[in-house]
């Protein structure tokens, strides 16, 4: 893969989890913290949450210099950690839904 379609897939990857971290957050609060007596969120809610969440364990970019550099390494770091973010997403929905089934 070259560097121009991993930067492209980077971005597409990063929009996909912009979108579904808040829906995987929503569904895994309406599925277990209202069984505690918490009311439920919508997704606009949840992505107000996430946002705030992301704002307060923010880290720098620049401890990590190869967010400034376009070289290969650093286009391929980025393209396996968006391809990670979105796997961690996807994995939580799946056991978040697993675990749903027995409670």
């Amino acid at each position: 893969m070259t560097d121009k379609q991993m930067k492209t897939m980077t971005n597409i990857f990063g929009v996909i989890n912009l979108f579904m971290t808040p829906l995987v957050f929503m569904t895994m609060w309406n599925w277990y913290v209202t069984q505690i007596g918490a009311p439920h969120v919508g997704y606009w809610l949840s992505f107000g949450i996430v946002l705030l969440i992301d704002f307060s364990i923010y880290t720098p970019s620049y401890l990590n210099t190869l967010v400034y550099q376009d070289s290969h390494e650093a286009i391929d770091f980025k393209f396996k950690k968006s391809i990670g973010g979105t796997t961690l997403v996807v994995w939580t929905l799946v056991l978040g839904f697993l675990i749903h089934l027995f409670v």
